[in-house]
């Protein structure tokens, strides 16, 4: 029964990073650590969400080997029982054109036979990741120059051996001034100077500045820290192009954290950080397609090629 399948999906994602359904496509759970925002001044607790790749076809075992373990079967016999369910859920993904996991999501079939998925808003494998936590307002903390402030106050109410004056900025400038004034007109000395010093100062022409500095206009570059950052591109724009995500994080630490694996692995690849349009999630991508079919043909070959990578999946930044 496909109701026993979602079970299982469920069940697994709880456990591992993803889970592949045989001829059908893997579930991926990526998983989005706790971070604060300051702005609206709220702590949020760790999250996940799901996603499908219809790329990841080849069996990990895992749901087979659960199906063995419920139904006391011999691991031949459990994966006899999962493709007679996969082939149903098929056909009615054929007849229909979606067919809904309960717990997981709603799977899509287009006409051009591709699958895409909506995760449900109550699957129980991202609402795990919260620990039951919920968004935490925090107070907002005064800052370090009005702390200061009040401590140098507290510190000279409680000390009376010493008198505070507190004068303003402008009394003292006249103060100043006035000092200035008082010392230039003592005579320092009986000679007389009377030798008149001059300074001039030279403003080119425009025909003079042409002349001496050409006609060329300067232009700054752009710095390539605006671009880059250790190697790395960083882009918040939404390009509708489809990338190859390698892996998630809040903040651009733990980004940069795998930036020697992965340059490791791939040395010629061109290395893009994808910011989220609320500044949430930060998603470090190998490289990007402009059409779906080609970012799953490269993602497949990426799959066979390193197996390390295979919760990667494809993402449209849009």
């Amino acid at each position: 029964m496909n109701s026993r399948l979602a079970e299982q999906i469920s069940y697994l994602l709880l456990r591992h990073e993803y889970v592949v359904v045989p001829q059908l496509g893997g579930f991926i759970r990526e998983k989005l650590p706790a971070n604060y925002d300051p702005t609206k001044r709220l702590a949020y607790p760790p999250s996940a969400e799901l996603h499908f790749n219809q790329a990841l076809i080849h069996s990990d075992g895992l749901l087979e080997g659960r199906y063995a373990e419920l139904l006391g079967l011999s691991l031949r016999r459990a994966r006899l029982v999962l493709e007679e369910e996969v082939r149903q859920l098929r056909l009615s993904l054929i007849k229909q054109g979606h067919y809904e996991l309960s717990g997981v999501g709603e799977l899509s079939l287009s006409q051009e036979g591709q699958l895409s998925f909506v995760p449900s808003a109550h699957a129980l494998a991202t609402q795990s990741a919260s620990y039951g936590y919920a968004p935490l307002s925090l107070p907002e903390l005064p800052s370090q120059q009005s702390c200061s402030k009040g401590a140098r106050r507290s510190r000279s109410e409680r000390d009376g051996r010493y008198i505070s004056l507190r004068l303003s900025k402008r009394a003292l400038g006249y103060a100043a001034v006035a000092i200035f004034t008082i010392l230039a007109l003592l005579p320092w000395g009986n000679r007389a100077e009377t030798t008149a010093h001059y300074q001039a100062g030279f403003t080119p022409s425009i025909e003079a500045a042409r002349q001496l500095f050409g006609e060329q206009e300067v232009v700054a570059e752009p710095r390539a820290e605006e671009q880059t950052k250790g190697g790395l591109s960083w882009s918040v724009e939404q390009d509708g192009r489809y990338y190859i995500v390698l892996a998630t994080e809040r903040t651009e630490e733990r980004i940069q954290g795998y930036l020697t694996e992965v340059r490791d692995a791939f040395p010629e690849a061109h290395l893009v950080a994808l910011r989220s349009p609320h500044g949430r999630t930060i998603r470090l991508c190998l490289t990007s397609f402009p059409s779906s079919a080609e970012a799953y043909a490269y993602l497949n070959t990426l799959v066979k090629e390193h197996p390390s990578y295979r919760s990667s999946w494809v993402f449209r930044n849009s």
